[in-house]
Parts: structure tokens; sequence; C-alpha cells
């Protein structure tokens, strides 16, 4: 893993995250502990979580937070490593709810900071958009929260490229900090967009994809190895199994199985992994893409690390993309 400046703040981060939503609740804590010792102990700094991951499991507690909280605290890790985290999702089994409001934000925050054992977020995200509340209202409230220390940085997930500009606009307008990355899903498959949207997702689209090239605003990227579809679709039962149920419902379609073929062919060219050539694809943008990975195994995350050494050339990019966009 590489060290890199994100984007225009001043935080430093490996470029390879890792991504927690399994941790603790649907991977056993002593197999996420594992995992997350070895991510630090890789020289990884980058760690992505949120105050939902883990309310899917009875008792609707924020799992994956409590449990990073008591491990950064009990190896002295805080000011070792660049925590992200998010709020103000749609309430969990209320799907549609938005949850926008100044005393939702603060309140989500507020509980992420009890669990995370700190007095400060590095970089928070806003989970999901309300197209229907005022951006200005939002960024007021992210101004608020920077203003009295308790987020270093702010960010969006999941909106559009449209909602992203009126936040800029509005930052600049009134001499605002705006949004300083966007975590969004991203990989070299083409999402199936309906699907994704459905379970109140976000994926880079067109509309998306130029957004960033224009304003150069980095990328986090969850979902970054497309839940392993470029090996997946291989298994005789990929079209039938529900095991290959989400790789499946989210990206198989003719454009991903082109790049599947493209794949292959610069696997045989160059001897990469399909790991080394999706990662590389990410890291071979005209924006700053941090791939998230979020593996449910010590030795997944191990591959990931060895996969992110590999850089793939503009070149190669074109060729995987057969002469699309993105």
């Amino acid at each position: 893993m590489r060290s890199v400046r994100l984007g225009n703040t001043s935080l430093r981060v490996t470029d390879l995250a890792l991504g927690t939503g399994a941790l603790a609740s649907r991977v056993d804590e002593k197999t996420s502990l594992a995992i997350m010792d070895c991510y630090i102990g890789e020289g990884g700094n980058f760690i992505d979580t949120a105050n939902v991951y883990g309310r899917w499991n009875p008792g609707n507690l924020p799992l994956s937070e409590m449990m990073i909280g008591k491990w950064l605290s009990f190896h002295h890790l805080r000011d070792k490593v660049v925590l992200a985290t998010k709020g103000a999702a749609d309430n969990e089994g209320e799907k549609g709810k938005k949850r926008l409001s100044r005393e939702e934000i603060r309140h989500d925050l507020h509980d992420s900071l009890k669990n995370l054992k700190t007095d400060y977020i590095d970089l928070y995200y806003l989970h999901q958009d309300d197209p229907t509340r005022e951006v200005g209202e939002i960024m007021e409230t992210m101004n608020e929260l920077k203003r009295e220390g308790l987020v270093r940085y702010f960010a969006c997930s999941n909106w559009s490229a449209e909602r992203m500009e009126e936040a800029d606009r509005y930052a600049a307008a009134h001499g605002l900090a705006g949004f300083s990355a966007d975590e969004i899903m991203f990989n070299l498959a083409k999402a199936n967009e309906e699907v994704v949207l459905e379970a109140t997702q976000s994926c880079v689209n067109e509309n998306i994809f130029q957004y960033h090239q224009q304003t150069q605003r980095p990328i986090t990227a969850y979902t970054s190895q497309a839940a392993g579809f470029f090996t997946l679709y291989r298994e005789k039962d990929f079209m039938t199994s529900e095991k290959y149920s989400f790789p499946r419902e989210y990206f198989f379609n003719e454009a991903t199985m082109h790049r599947a073929q493209r794949v292959s062919m610069l696997k045989k060219m160059t001897g990469r992994s399909e790991l080394e050539i999706t990662l590389g694809y990410l890291y071979a943008q005209p924006f700053q893409v941090i791939p998230i990975v979020g593996p449910w195994k010590e030795e997944e995350l191990k591959n990931s690390i060895r996969a992110s050494e590999g850089r793939l050339s503009n070149e190669e990019r074109e060729f995987l993309l057969g002469g699309e966009e993105f």
C-alpha cells in the first residue's frame, strides 16, 4: 500500500481502505479483530465504517463502530489511523425515510463519537441524500460540525452529480467548506443501476464520472472488486446458485461480460491476476480513487493488499473498457 494525500485535504491515507461493514456482525469477532490487526500490521491506516453497520443484527446495535472503538482504545491507535464513518442514513427497516435534518445529523455523529471512543472524526460522510431538503441547510450543518472540531473533513456518499454540484455552488457562494470526497459504488463492472438504486445505494454513471473528472474530487470506492464477479462468473452454477446472487443481480449484463472477456485477455498478456487488474483499473482513473475492500477473511485482505501494488497504464484501462467511457 502506498501513502497518498486524500484530494485537497491534509489527510495522508494508504491507497487501500479497510471496509468494516461485515466485521463484528456477519464476521465473528475473533476473525474481525484478526483482519483489523492484519491491516494495521501491513501498514494500512484508512479505516471506513458507518453508524448503520451491524444494525441488521438483532438488537439494532452499531456493532462495527463499537468493535473499532474498543480495538483503537486497547491498542492506543487513534492517532495512527485516519478514521472515516458515515451517518444520516435511512432508518433501518424504514426504507425511504430520510434523516438529513440538523438534529438527525448531530445525533448520529455524537453516537459515532461515543461508539468509536474518540472526540473527532477525520472524514465524516453523509451516508445518503434527501433531495427534497435544501442543500444549503445541510452544508451549514456540516460546517458547524467542522468549526466545532467534531469532524476534520466531511464528505458525501450515494449522492447524485446534480446534488453534489448544487452543494458545491452553495459552499462557494457562502464561503463554506465543501465535500472532500465521495463514497460510491465503483468497479470495473457495469452495474445494473436500477438494482443499485433499489437498494438505496448509488453507482458511478456517466454524469458522476464526468463530475469527478471535472472537479478532481476523490472517490472512495465501495464494492471495489464487484463482489468477485470477474472470477466467480466462470463457476458452473453462477447463474443459479443463491450464493452468487449479489454479483449476478448487481453486475451481470452484456457490458460487464464484455469487460470480463477483456480481463481474461489482459491476464494472458500480462500475467496479472483478475484482482490485480480490477484494482489496477480503479487506480488508472483520471481522478483519485481509493478502493475500499471489505474482507471476510484475513487471507482475502492479504490478497487485496498484494494486488494493490500493481498499476495499469491508460492504454490498458482503455483496452478493458473496449471503447466505452468508463
